[in-house]
């Protein structure tokens, strides 16, 4: 699909609409979230942010971080921030202490929200930036004893440039360390209204957000599109488990939820799935990694009522791209569909022309969806985005119907006896047998192929690892030719991963 410019009267609405995001709904008593035991309306949202929006506008710098869990409080601090006409700056719950400190570096923070809980956590923060630092509790940003009546009367800014940034979210990359992506308020609307109109979300929705919401995945095509058609929002509460999955579907009769992967292998893997009523759910969207066909057949004969969409994005692109709707998943298997509304995508060759059918390139896209650039990184952003267009690094092709599948990334590509071997391709394979879990394949260096594909394998079974080993030897050497065999599978007990999932690889200096 051909992207094409939004009307002048919607372009100029877009900051508008979102400055007043929550006050369309700003009377209204509907569950905007709910949190355990905990719900908040539309009007609360609205009243709750406002309130905090007030102090958190007295901050001199833009850029505010958030330092909290999947929460209420972390959508009132959220768009509290946007009120106060700030930049949110999602930090990872799981990030070490050194991981925020150089957060707070990188992206100039002056001030950090968090809660009480985690208020330990961050004093080491404290000491080191004394003066430069503010850390602000969610409990104190809520109280009126803070704001004067004077302040309570200031109206707050809800003018803005819609070109503005609006957050700055990690990139997804699973190498060497994310850079911060800064995403406007207009990118972020535009991909919300994408992904209205691609998967047909409305105010009769209630969605269970089991993904980080600092997420870009989440962050856009759940959290920020279901509260701007006024749905419901259900937080499912840690640790993630099938059972917790599905009783909460069952419960809160949740008619759709995003994934990625390794949630839906858990979920087929889930032997008492069919016990549970799920009569609401009409739709899963999945992506963020590969995923055996096997799986997605799985499910699909699993629970026949629900449409499975696979999807593709990056966060540099607000996130989403494309999406293979419910009604080709079957018939379209492994690809991740067509360009959603106001994208366009192409597949081109090393010097930017169009590759034909069928043939191998990178993928790359264009649209208002399409990041601002990387925070403090101009180079890397001149080589991701060229004449407009964002260049994934992912590999694809297009079939004769217009789907596009992915095949690869360019950075992954294993040169073993100066043949290219997409590690993807390999995992692909692995995954369809029933012994294995996860897997990850990188290469290690080797004095006579230059690099040795590698196998590491978490196992779906307590069976010897050797007894495994040898049994996926055999299923290579049956399913791969013999170039992509790995020289060596390792039976390992994880997989080192990413805040969002996904799993890291490790490359050789050369990369």
């Amino acid at each position: 699909m051909v992207y094409r410019p939004l009307n002048k009267e919607r372009e100029g609405a877009l900051s508008i609409v979102y400055w007043r995001y929550l006050a369309k709904w700003e009377n209204s008593p509907k569950i905007a979230i709910k949190q355990k035991n905990r719900s908040i309306s539309y009007s609360e949202l609205y009243e709750k942010s406002t309130l905090a929006a007030r102090q958190i506008q007295k901050e001199k710098k833009p850029n505010i971080g958030i330092y909290l869990p999947n929460s209420i409080d972390y959508a009132i601090s959220y768009f509290g921030i946007t009120l106060a006409k700030k930049c949110i700056v999602p930090i990872p719950i799981e990030f070490t202490i050194k991981e925020i400190r150089d957060t707070v570096l990188h992206c100039e923070l002056s001030a950090i929200i968090t809660n009480l809980a985690n208020l330990e956590k961050l004093k080491p923060l404290k000491m080191a930036f004394p003066q430069s630092l503010r850390i602000l509790t969610i409990e104190d940003l809520l109280s009126n004893n803070n704001i004067s009546e004077q302040e309570n009367n200031i109206p707050l800014a809800s003018e803005s440039s819609e070109h503005d940034v609006a957050i700055m979210l990690c990139s997804s990359g699973t190498t060497g360390s994310s850079k911060r992506v800064m995403l406007t308020h207009h990118n972020l609307i535009t991909n919300i209204k994408s992904n209205i109109l691609s998967l047909s979300f409305n105010q009769d929705d209630i969605t269970l957000i089991v993904l980080p919401m600092y997420f870009g995945y989440c962050n856009t095509a759940q959290f920020l599109t279901h509260l701007y058609v006024g749905a419901t929002i259900v937080i499912n509460e840690p640790p993630f488990t099938p059972q917790s999955l599905l009783s909460t579907i069952q419960k809160e009769k949740i008619t759709n939820f995003t994934a990625v992967p390794s949630i839906l292998v858990m979920l087929m893997q889930f032997k008492r799935k069919d016990q549970y009523d799920l009569h609401s759910l009409k739709m899963v969207c999945f992506g963020g990694g590969i995923i055996a066909e096997e799986i997605i057949k799985g499910l699909i004969e699993a629970f026949p009522t629900v449409g499975f969409v696979h999807t593709y994005g990056l966060t540099e692109a607000s996130p989403r791209l494309t999406c293979l709707l419910p009604s080709d998943a079957l018939r379209k298997i492994g690809s991740v569909g067509k360009p959603i509304p106001f994208v366009q995508v192409k597949v081109v060759d090393e010097n930017g022309k169009e590759k034909k059918i069928g043939e191998v390139g990178e993928i790359i896209a264009f649209g208002e969806n399409i990041m601002k650039g990387y925070y403090k990184d101009e180079e890397a952003t001149r080589k991701a985005i060229r004449n407009g267009w964002l260049y994934t690094g992912d590999l694809g092709y297009f079939d004769e119907e217009g789907y596009l599948y992915i095949v690869g990334r360019k950075k992954n590509i294993i040169i073993s006896k100066s043949i290219n071997i997409l590690p993807e391709e390999i995992e692909k394979v692995l995954l369809n047998h029933p012994l294995v879990k996860e897997v990850c394949v990188t290469s290690e260096p080797d004095e006579v192929l230059g690099e040795a594909v590698i196998a590491k394998v978490v196992p779906s079974s307590s069976m010897p690892s050797t007894e495994i080993e040898n049994i996926l030897e055999d299923y290579c050497r049956e399913n791969l030719a013999t170039f992509k065999i790995p020289k060596r599978i390792d039976i390992v007990p994880s997989l080192d991963k990413t805040y969002t999932g996904k799993i890291k690889r490790n490359y050789n200096e050369r990369r």
